[in-house]
Formats: structure tokens, sequence, C-alpha cells
């Protein structure tokens, strides 16, 4: 067995009065307890603590809607914290707003949006003048399913960028 010093023995003595010890090291601080007069004092006073703890703990009722009370305020802590995350996105929104519209960036990506659908559109209404009826209905709906799937393409190049929130 190792000998332990006061200061080894004086950090464990409550887990040792607790029983939350290990044979070996209970063992240990036994052992020093028995040579060490100090730490016997203090291993005293601690037990005498852990006595009057117990009693009171005894002694007190438990009230009867107390698992009820509990889940309310649980639940309570979740509706708060749910609100602040809604908060917190509307704020992040607001702010960001201005400065998305201001970027360079942003005004790139609206320019180009826009000089392909005018081109798009201009394109679909000559060959609509010029191809029969049936051949520029193929177009308009492969238009539309090409601006579905670009839709879908942006919403998952979108979805890859979501903010995760910070706890302080």
């Amino acid at each position: 067995m190792v000998k332990l010093e006061c200061h080894e023995s004086l950090e464990r003595i409550s887990e040792y009065i607790d029983g939350e010890l290990c044979d070996t090291e209970y063992g240990e601080i036994k052992v020093h307890l028995l040579s060490c007069q100090n730490c016997q004092n203090v291993a005293r006073e601690f037990q005498m603590l852990h006595e009057k703890v117990q009693q009171s703990l005894e002694n007190t009722p438990v009230p009867i809607d107390l698992e009820q009370r509990i889940l309310i305020a649980i639940e309570r802590e979740q509706q708060k914290v749910s609100k602040q995350r809604v908060i917190t996105l509307i704020a992040l929104v607001m702010l960001g707003i201005p400065l998305l519209l201001l970027s360079p960036f942003l005004l790139r990506i609206v320019h180009l949006f826009y000089s392909t659908g005018y081109a798009f559109w201009r394109i679909k209404t000559v060959l609509m003048m010029l191809l029969p009826t049936t051949t520029s209905w193929g177009i308009g709906v492969t238009s539309f399913f090409l601006t579905v799937i670009g839709i879908y393409m942006i919403r998952a190049l979108l979805r890859g960028s979501r903010f995760k929130e910070v706890s302080l």
C-alpha cells in the first residue's frame, strides 16, 4: 500500500465517508487516518456533517406535487429557450438583410439571375413565334422543369450554410 500524505487524504475524505472509493483507496485513507490525528479530526467533522445532512433529509417531507412542478418548470424553460432562438433568428435576419443587400456579391448574383431570366424570356418569345405550337409547349414545359431544378439546387446550397446557435 502507498502511504498517503495529509493533503492527499483530505482531498478524498468526503468520498471516503460517503463510501464512494474503491477498496484500495479506502484502505489507504483508513491506514492514514489511524496514524494522523489531524486527519482523524477532519474525518470526524465530515462524518458528523454527513449524519446531520442525512437526518435533515429524512425529516424533510417531499411535496406530493414535486415531480409535476419540476416537469412544468422544465417545460417553461424549454419554451423560453425556444422563444430566444426565434428572437435571435429574427435579429440576425434583420441585421443581416441590409448587409446582404449592400453586398457586391449578392448584387452580382441578382444581376446574373435577372440577365439569365431576361435572356431565356427573349429566346422563348422568339422561338414561340417561329416554331409550331407543340414545339413551343415542349420548350415551355422544359423551361419550367429547369427552373424548378434550379430552385432546388439553390435551396440545397443554402441548406448547407445554416447558422449554428452560439452558446455563451
